[in-house]
């Protein structure tokens, strides 16, 4: 069974083929450029060697029809809504007939309600919408770096709209609850703290 965890990061469980394309797991692969940054601590590099490094923007590498389960979490909104589109056509495509996608983005409508309430003052807000490449903590080279090695959002999604663009697409697709799923390991790779204030979007093809 071919399981893929799109956007990894460094959550990496066993029977999944775990695939991200930051900078963090590209450096832990380059043991000099690794041990420069050790010294440096410009990137945080807590990533285990098990990643598949690949630029989910492109044609994914996968024969069509050849996938069980894709499982995405909190990396569709990093992509623009053209890539993002592309990213869930590619994620059709591989899946098999009846095969299950679970994604998981973060919820805009819960962000602006908060804002709407006063919990969130209008020169926090997009901090946190996260649409900015700089963190008010950076030092000098940090900053410099800062187009490198973040990946800022450039697209939101409420849970009508992820539903109606993956229906588009083909997937049947409803809204689901955290570890509310078809998919039986769902524990093993689902991390709670980020299913909250979060849209959660299971389908199948």
């Amino acid at each position: 069974m071919l399981k893929l965890n799109l956007g990894s990061g460094s959550h990496t469980p066993s029977g999944w083929l775990n695939v991200d394309y930051a900078m963090g797991a590209w450096i832990t692969k380059i043991p000099v450029v690794s041990h420069i940054n050790k010294n440096f601590k410009i990137l945080n590099l807590d990533w285990p060697d098990n990643i598949f490094l690949y630029d989910l923007r492109k044609k994914f590498p996968w024969s069509d029809n050849s996938v069980d389960i894709v499982y995405s979490s909190h990396t569709l909104e990093h992509l623009s809504k053209t890539e993002g589109q592309n990213f869930l056509s590619e994620c059709y495509r591989v899946l098999k007939p009846h095969g299950i996608i679970r994604i998981i983005v973060p919820d805009l409508k819960a962000i602006i309600n908060k804002y709407l309430q006063g919990q969130i003052a209008a020169d926090q807000l997009l901090d946190t919408l996260y649409v900015s490449y700089e963190s008010p903590e950076d030092n000098i080279l940090k900053k410099k770096l800062a187009p490198f090695i973040r990946f800022p959002h450039k697209c939101m999604y409420d849970t009508p709209t992820l539903l109606k663009v993956m229906s588009e697409i083909g997937f049947q697709a409803t809204s689901k609850q955290a570890f509310e799923s078809e998919i039986n390991d769902l524990s093993q790779i689902e991390d709670y703290s980020r299913t909250i204030e979060a849209v959660i979007v299971e389908g199948k093809k």
